[in-house]
Parts: C-alpha cells; sequence; structure tokens
C-alpha cells in the first residue's frame, strides 16, 4: 500500500487542479460571452429607444420636426442618424449636408421585411459603431427607414476591461498550479524521508541482530574449527577420515567468511571524508581486481576528477563491483571502466559484456541477503550501497542500453 500512496495522492491533486482549471476557464469564458451579449443587448436597446422617440417627434408636425428630431440624436453616443423614402433618397440626416443623397443599398426590399436589424460596422473614421435599421410608420401610412449609428465605444470599454480579466485569471492559475507543485514535491519528498528513515531503522535493527548472532557463531565456530583442525593433523593422510575433515574445514572457512560479511555490514561506521584523487585509486584496483583475467580491461578517466571520500571503503565497494563484473562475464568479456565529473558530482561507472540482470532483479539487488550468485551471501552490494550513502553519494545497477550487460555507478560529491 505505502508505494501506492505517492501515487495516488499525485493522481488526486492533479485531478483536483485539472477540474478546478477547467472551471475557472470556463467561468471566464462564460462571463466574457455574457458581457458581450449584454453589451449588444445594451446598444439595441438604446438603439430602439431613440429610434422610437425619433419617429414619435417626426410625425407631430413638419414645423417641429427637423428640431425635435435633431435634440433627441443629439445624444453623444449618436455617431449619426438618418431617415431614407423608399427611393433610398436621405430626407433627413443630422447632418444637414447630407440631406437629398441617395443611399447604395436597396430600401425598398428592407421594407418589406418589415423587421428592425442591428449589426456591428466600422466608421470612416475606423471608430467601431453599432447600425441599426428601424421601420419608421408615417401618419400618411407610408414607410421609411431609419437608420441610427451609435459609438459602441463605452460597451466596448467594459467588455475589454472583462476580457483583460484573462490575465488575472491565468496568474490565479499559475499560482494554484504552482502551489499544488510545490505540495506534490513536499509531500513526496516527506513520503521519501519517512521511507528512508524506516528502512535505515530497519537496517539498523537487522544489523543489531546480525552483529550479535554473527559474534556468537564466530565464537561457537572457532572452538569447532580449531578442534577439527587439531584432529586433522592426527589423522594419517592416508586415512579416508581425512578428506571429510578436509571439507569439514572448508565449511568451516566459508561459515566464518559468511560471519565476517555480517559483521561488516552490521557494524557502525565511520567515515573519513578526504580529497580523493580518482585516477590512481580506479586504476589501481581495477588492475589488481582483473590480474590473471583473460579478459578485455578499458579504463577511461576525465583528467583531474577528485571526489570526497572514505578511500578505504570507496576501494572496497570498487572491488566488488569489478569482481561482481567479471564473475558475471566468465572468462571472456569487455570490462569497461569510467570516470567522469557530471556537475558537482564526480561518477564512476563499471560495464561488463555480461548476459544483463533480469529485470524483476534490478529493484532487489541491494536488499540484505538477496542474491542472484549460487554461492553470494547477499551483502556485497547492499554494503556497498550502505558505504556510498554514508559518503553522500548515491548508487545504482541498471542493464545497458542497446546491448548486453549491466552497468555499475557510484556517484559521489565531487571536489575541486
Amino acid at each position: 500500500m505505502r508505494p501506492l500512496l505517492p501515487t495516488v495522492l499525485r493522481f488526486v491533486l492533479l485531478a483536483f487542479l485539472a477540474t478546478s482549471s477547467a472551471a475557472v476557464l470556463y467561468a471566464t469564458v462564460a462571463n466574457e460571452r455574457t458581457v458581450e451579449s449584454l453589451a449588444d443587448r445594451s446598444l439595441e436597446s438604446t438603439a430602439l429607444a431613440l429610434c422610437a422617440a425619433t419617429e414619435s417627434a417626426l410625425r407631430e408636425g413638419a414645423g417641429r420636426t427637423g428640431r425635435d428630431a435633431r435634440l433627441i440624436l443629439s445624444d453623444r453616443v449618436v455617431a449619426y442618424a438618418l431617415v431614407a423614402d423608399a427611393s433610398g433618397a436621405v430626407r433627413f440626416h443630422t447632418n444637414p449636408g447630407m440631406e437629398g443623397a441617395r443611399l447604395s443599398e436597396d430600401v425598398r426590399e428592407w421594407l418589406r421585411s418589415g423587421k428592425p436589424s442591428g449589426r456591428r460596422v466600422l466608421l470612416g473614421t475606423g471608430l467601431p459603431a453599432y447600425e441599426y435599421d428601424y421601420v419608421l410608420h408615417r401618419q400618411d401610412g407610408g414607410q421609411e427607414m431609419l437608420r441610427l449609428v451609435l459609438h459602441t465605444t463605452p460597451a466596448d470599454r467594459i467588455v475589454a476591461g472583462t476580457r483583460r480579466m484573462r490575465w488575472t485569471v491565468a496568474a490565479v492559475l499559475l499560482l494554484l498550479w504552482g502551489v499544488g507543485i510545490g505540495l506534490d514535491r513536499m509531500v513526496s519528498r516527506e513520503l521519501r524521508l519517512r521511507e528512508e528513515a524506516e528502512r535505515r531503522e530497519r537496517l539498523a535493527m537487522i544489523g543489531q541482530m546480525t552483529a550479535t548472532l554473527a559474534h556468537e557463531i564466530r565464537n561457537a565456530l572457532g572452538s569447532a574449527k580449531g578442534f577439527t583442525q587439531w584432529v586433522s593433523e592426527k589423522v594419517d593422510p592416508s586415512d579416508p577420515r581425512k578428506a571429510g575433515l578436509e571439507s569439514a574445514l572448508q565449511a568451516s572457512d566459508r561459515i566464518e567468511s559468511l560471519v565476517n560479511e555480517l559483521l561488516l555490514f552490521s557494524r557502525p561506521e565511520t567515515y573519513a571524508a578526504v580529497d580523493v584523487p580518482l585516477d590512481d585509486a580506479v586504476r589501481d584496483t581495477v588492475a589488481a581486481e582483473t590480474a590473471g583475467w583473460p579478459g578485455k580491461v578499458e579504463i577511461s578517466v576525465e583528467s583531474g576528477t577528485r571526489a570526497v571520500a572514505d578511500p578505504e571503503k570507496l576501494g572496497r565497494v570498487l572491488r566488488n563491483a569489478v569482481r561482481n563484473a567479471i564473475e558475471a562475464m566468465g572468462a571472456e568479456g569487455s570490462l569497461r571502466v569510467h570516470v567522469r565529473r557530471d556537475g558537482k558530482w564526480a561518477e564512476i561507472g563499471v560495464e561488463d559484456s555480461g548476459p544483463g540482470i533480469p529485470g524483476e532483479e534490478l529493484p532487489k539487488l541491494f536488499t540484505p541477503f538477496h542474491t542472484t550468485k549460487t554461492h553470494g551471501t547477499g551483502l556485497g552490494l547492499a554494503y556497498s550501497r550502505k558505504a556510498v550513502e554514508g559518503m553522500g553519494g548515491s548508487i545504482g545497477i541498471r542493464n545497458r542500453e542497446g546491448g548486453e550487460g549491466a552497468l555499475f555507478w557510484v556517484r559521489l560529491p565531487g571536489k575541486g
């Protein structure tokens, strides 16, 4: 259940952020459309009211027609207004100089529809406007077209203000996602630290139990091995019992080796963090471990690479890595060791051309007592991880990309 917890929390957080973002965006778009619709309706209502008032003024009598209509249409929201008869001739215009002109469109066809209509247009000055055509009924029963053109600047200013809210919404969403990502990292880090603390606590408990058990085994083994050696020395080499005693001594050596590894893994470690030139350290270790091995050895060291580490423990980790690589390849193969700088880290890699590691085994390799070898103890890699992490570094194993074999790597704090 514990490994699934970060994934579940991340999924819930992601679902919450996505749903919240979608809701905010939907509300913003809906608000913009509502404001635009209200702005158009406001223009239409204003135009309709002015047209109705103008129609009343124009029908009251010829003597006051022009004055009353111009007074009504003198509102600064009106760009201009005109009255055209069925032939398209302009009979009235807020600009007296335009009276007598003729419209280019077919007014007669529009009058047949008898429906007022409005649309957004651009004035000759390039400013936006709202054009509203209204059917004007004369006292004699005839019809004329009243065209009213309104400035849309006030309405457009409100719409523009609503659209500027997009930046506020974007900032809020960025803040929301930033907080969400920060919370995800904080929770993930807390879970990793808790898991690491529990792992260390388990290892400490295992180490304490192992140390106690190993001491008891070694004490009992010392007596048994000493007595077996004494008996073996007394038995004639031709005696058939000699072979059995030698087998018992070999088994004792095997148990003693295992006990020593248990004590090495379980004991509390102290680390001498010193400046280690990796060139000489790596070359000397590889040369010692590959002496007599017939395979191909290649060492690539980036000049001047240094690390802050404990030389004795680093040497033990490298010896174990090279030994594992050679055992994986057998008598033939290609061993490649590289050392390079990677930012503030120094990286050591040990590659082999062996069969690689089964995928299901990779997550378990650093678990104490887990081994893929027939005669392995499962403590070599576990100790390597303990030592490297104790020196402030990291360690890992993966199969090589694009070929057979495995890559063992160690990253330690760099120097210089």
